[in-house]
This record gives structure tokens, sequence and C-alpha cells, in this order.
């Protein structure tokens, strides 16, 4: 048959028309290749978190040249920029986070096209999506809308209430044009802020083919904004077969490669694909672990450069705001007295002065609310260094009190240095140190060894009585004799009277005569005690002693306070108080001195001490001898025997 002009015409428009969807195909995937290289091998930072400064941690993707999800990074890989200086990540792992979707359906009377068993196009992708969506995990529960060329039809749904909601979702398709808005709300809908820091963004395109020959340049700002918000776009095109080779299915297929996703294309009767092959890369993200070396307070930018099979990818810079203030250490008490003296047992030994040493304790604190491991904490005592930490525990010190033999006040101070290098002293604590010391001389040499001299004393004398005895120069007197002798020296009437006593006598009776002569007149009274001032070897002072007539005396440097003014730098205002008790006794308080009151080298509790005829009292540096007028009588315990009951 001979084919007429026409025909033949016909054949070669269809053939060129062929010819040049090919080459646009070819250019489609050329450009697709040349974009993905620039956009989609990309490094993102999310986040970087320093609340548990210096250890701080990152959220991170990674993506190849096509879009995927690059995983199985190690550590080794990654390196962390803070402020332009490079850190190594300390720990790297992937995690399953959720994603939002969100599936666009462009209307058009090619999605209401029915098969055999009157089931539409539409109908059948939308029984694939809800499937899958019923099988999704509850652990990952991602995000959801469903949205047309109306505007949205579900808003950001469990995938329970999507599958719902996409199963009552009917539209009349017949009288829909197709056009990009279902697309342009879904880009809306997921570029806002996400639910979780780190979710993916995708949207599965439901649409037919379009005829519009300007569909390129129309669909080109979407691409940019879904590019710039990083949104996957997978589009399924529903149509006949004779269009999956249109110019509309090229530019859909350009704008999936170049956002990350792809093309499937469905006219009844092929196999729809594994919508969890699509979106399981899209679930997973890098959290990276890192240890600052930031030591200022302030902005400081955060970054982070991952080295892979496509080469190196550097993030966006993200900055944090840091308050960054170094440990500080505090003495835990604010001032310190110590008082060191021979042992209880030992008084008078010149050569041991306990305490020999002092613990110091203090508290560790952060200003800047980032506590972090201490290097090293140092004890000063005077700007000298008396000891030292290099491990733990850093908050306790030990201070030698050997080589203060003198009274004397100090300076305690405490320096604590961070991991960071970043290092600070306390504030200087007053320490007053007293030092008591043992009487000395001749009395107090033979006080200290009166244990030996007396055990040396009764040997020397039984040693003298044995040699007597063996002489035979001694005699005994007999029983009798020693018992009349008794019986005379306890009789008051055959004792002699010595002139002293015999002087004693008349002085009474005069003072009698003169009581009786003058008993209208009022005499002075007698005085309750005294305080006679000491040196520390206990010898006796010229000086005035301090006797007690009131009920009750206030020692100390304040004439307006006290009623007996003591002159010393070591006297505190109301440095103590003397009561005289009902049972006709003494007690002896402290007033909240410094150097302390202190009988017999112990220091006066809260409570008081009693004071004893001969006691030894200090207040302060000055030492006083509490002496009474006559020596109480010791009284003894007596026995008394009832007679038994009948």
């Amino acid at each position: 048959m001979t084919q007429t002009p026409q025909l033949t015409l016909q054949r070669l428009m269809r053939k060129l028309g062929a010819f040049l969807f090919i080459c646009s195909l070819v250019l489609s995937a050329a450009t697709s290749a040349y974009a993905q290289n620039q956009t989609l091998a990309s490094a993102t930072l999310y986040i970087a978190d320093y609340s548990t400064f210096p250890k701080s941690s990152a959220l991170l993707d990674v993506f190849d040249a096509n879009g995927v999800f690059v995983s199985g990074l190690t550590p080794q890989a990654l390196t962390i920029f803070e402020d332009g200086q490079s850190l190594p990540v300390d720990s790297l792992s992937e995690i399953a986070i959720p994603l939002q979707i969100t599936v666009a359906v462009n209307q058009g009377a090619q999605l209401d096209t029915r098969d055999a068993t009157s089931i539409s196009r539409f109908q059948r992708a939308s029984q694939v999506i809800t499937q899958w969506a019923q099988t999704l995990p509850a652990d990952l529960p991602d995000d959801f809308s469903l949205v047309s060329q109306a505007g949205a039809v579900i808003n950001h749904a469990s995938a329970a209430e999507f599958a719902t909601g996409l199963s009552s979702f009917q539209p009349d398709f017949r009288s829909a044009t197709p056009n990009l808005q279902a697309l342009s709300i879904a880009i809306d809908t997921v570029s806002a802020q996400t639910p979780r820091l780190g979710m993916k963004r995708a949207i599965l395109f439901i649409t037919p083919n379009m005829s519009d020959g300007n569909l390129a340049a129309t669909l080109d700002p979407l691409l940019q904004r879904a590019l710039e918000n990083k949104i996957h776009i997978f589009v399924w095109l529903v149509d006949l077969d004779t269009t999956f080779t249109s110019t509309s299915a090229a530019v859909f297929n350009a704008l999936a490669q170049q956002t990350g996703g792809s093309l499937f294309t469905y006219s009844g009767v092929e196999r729809f694909p594994d919508l969890e092959a699509y979106f399981s890369p899209l679930r997973r993200v890098y959290t990276a672990t890192y240890t600052s070396r930031i030591m200022t307070a302030g902005a400081h930018q955060v970054g982070f450069q991952a080295d892979t099979a496509a080469g190196e990818l550097k993030s966006n810079e993200q900055q944090v705001n840091l308050d960054i203030q170094p440990p500080n250490p505090i003495p835990v008490t604010s001032s310190l007295q110590i008082v060191r003296q021979p042992p209880e047992d030992d008084p008078y030994n010149i050569e041991i002065l306990l305490p020999k040493e002092q613990q110091i304790e203090i508290i560790l604190e952060f200003p800047d609310g980032h506590p972090r491991k201490i290097t090293r904490t140092t004890l000063y005592i005077d700007g000298q260094i008396v000891d030292e930490n290099t491990a733990e525990p850093f908050d306790q010190f030990t201070w030698d009190l050997t080589a203060i033999t003198a009274s004397g006040a100090h300076q305690l101070t405490v320096e604590a240095v961070d991991e960071l290098g970043l290092s600070k002293s306390s504030m200087a604590t007053p320490v007053t140190v007293t030092v008591v010391k043992p009487p000395s001389g001749p009395l107090a040499l033979l006080a200290r060894y009166r244990n030996a001299l007396t055990v040396g004393a009764i040997l020397l004398a039984g040693l003298a009585l044995i040699l007597i005895l063996s002489s035979g120069r001694l005699r005994l007197p007999s029983l009798r004799a020693a018992q009349s002798a008794r019986r005379a020296s306890t009789d008051p009437l055959t004792q002699p009277i010595s002139a002293t006593q015999a002087h004693q006598v008349e002085t009474l009776k005069v003072r009698g005569k003169l009581k009786k002569a003058g008993s209208g007149e009022r005499s002075k009274p007698e005085a309750a005690g005294a305080l006679m001032r000491i040196t520390a070897e206990g010898q006796p002072i010229a000086v005035t002693p301090i006797t007690i007539f009131e009920k009750e005396m206030v020692f100390g440097a304040d004439p307006v306070q006290c009623t007996q003014i003591l002159d010393d730098r070591s006297i505190a205002s109301v440095h103590a108080r003397l009561r005289q008790t009902e049972d006709g006794g003494f007690l002896l308080l402290d007033g909240g001195s410094i150097a302390g009151t202190w009988v017999n080298y112990e220091l006066v509790p809260r409570e008081g001490r009693r004071l004893r005829a001969g006691d030894m009292v200090h207040f302060g540096r000055l030492i006083y001898r509490f002496t009474l007028p006559t020596t109480p009588e010791v009284k003894r315990p007596t026995i008394t025997v009832l007679p038994p009951e009948e």
C-alpha cells in the first residue's frame, strides 16, 4: 500500500517528538545528577548541647550525593570545630527519630479511573499507604498530614489517625483540575518547626499527568523552597502508561531526583513500591559527644566536618552562649582558733605541744552552673604552701602545726584549678593559734619528775633504814611505850603552845574585847576569795590581787560593761564572768572571747567551770592563781548502820 505524504509526515513528527523527549530525559538526568552533586551531599548540625559543659553533644546529619543518609560513620570520621579549633569526637552513635510526612493529592479525573472491580487508581494507592501506616511501630511517632488543592485535610496526626482519615478521604476527582496548589500547601506544612530536632521532612506527591507547557518554570520556586528546607519529595505519577514519557513526567522526575526522592509511575497494573524503603533512611540521625575546650564566657561558633566517600563535608555553624567561671573554693569555717598545749597526762612537757596537725575542709562550687573535674587544690598559710592535692579527695587538707611554737594570727587561703586550667583562690580566713607553754625552771622540773623522785627517795630511805638496822644502832620502843606516846600526842591538854600560837590567842582575846566595846560599829566585810597574778612559771607577781566581794564579777577591757578591767591586747571587751553559787562555790564562764578563758590549761566549756582553791586561771595571756580565805572542808562519807528489821 502506498503511504500518503500526510501519513509519512505524521510518522516523522512522532519520531521527532520521541527523539526530543529522549533528549529531554537525558538532559533532565544530567541536570539532576549535577544538582545532586551540588546540593544533596550535605552535613547538617541541628543542635550543639552544652548543658553538661564541658561534656557536650551534637545532633547532626550526613547525606551523600544521592540524598541518602550516610550510615556507619566512626568517631574518627568526624571533627568538631569550636571557634575554628578542631576537637576529637569521643563517641558517635546512630539513633532513630520520627519523620514528618505529608501526603499531597493533586486531584484530577485520571485518579478516578477504575478497574474491572470498580476500584479507582487512587483507592489502590490509598490502600497501600493506609496498610503501611498501620504497621508503623508506636515508639517512632511519625507526624502525618494530608492536603489537596482545597487545603489541609489532616494536620500533624499520628499514624493511626492518619490511616483512618485517609480511608475516609473521597474527593470529587472528576470536577477537579490538576495544578501545583496541593504541592505548595504540602511544602508549607512540612516547612514549619518540627516537633523534635533532627526530624526529616518528606512529601508523597500523588498527581496525574499535567499538560502545562510551562510546568518546569511554575515548579522551580517550589523546588527551591524544598531544597532550602531539606524536604525530600517522592512523586507517584498516576495516569495512562502513555503519559509516562511525557514532558510532565520528566519534570516530576527531575523534582524528585533533585530533592533526594524518586519517581514511581502507576497506570493501574504496576506493583507499588515499599514505602518503608522510602522513609527508613530518613529516620536516622547521628548524636556525637565531645569535650569542649571553651575557656571564656560569651558567644562561640560551633560546627563539624565529616569525611565521607564523597569527600569532606562541612556543616553549618551554630552560635552557643556560655557563662564560664573558675571554680570557687570556700573554707568550711569563717574563722579558726587553735590552742596548742602540752599533753594532759604530761602537763610539764616542754618538748611536745598538741595538736600536731589541723584538718581543713573546703567546699568547691561552680558559679557558672557547670560542675567539672578538679585537677588541683592548694592550701596556703600566710602565702606559703602547706598542703596540696592532685588526686581525690580535693576538699580536705592537713596543716602541720609542729613549726608553730608561739601564739599569733595567721591567714589561710585555698586555690582550686579545674580541668580547663581555670583557677581561683578563696578570700583570706583568719586563724588564731594560741600556744600555752608549760612552766619552766627548777620547780617545773621537780614537778615533772616528781614520781621518779618520790620513788627514788623511798628507795634511798629504805636503804638507809636497812643499813641502820643492820648496824644495831637503832632501838625500837616497846609497844606499850608507843601507845602511851600516841595518846599523849592526841590529848589537847598535853600539847605545847608555841610562841606564835600564844600570840594568836592573845590577839583573839583583844579582838573579842574590842568587838564587845564597839559592837555598835559596822566592820568591813571580808573578801570571799581572790585572784593572785602569777608568772607562767607559777611565781607571784608584785601586783595587788583581785579581791572578790560581789556575787558576780565581769572581767574584760570595756570599762562600761565590766567590773574588773584587764589591760592586755589578748583581753576581749567582755572576756569572762565569775559568779558565786548558792552553795558558796564559784563558777567561771567565758564571754565568747577569741583567746579564750582557761583553768589549769583546759578551755572553759560553754556551761562554765567551778573553781577550786589553787586553780590556775588564764584570761588570754594573763595568768592568776585562785585563792580562798580558808580551805574548804572535805566532807567524808558517813555510814549509818540500820538495825535489822524484826
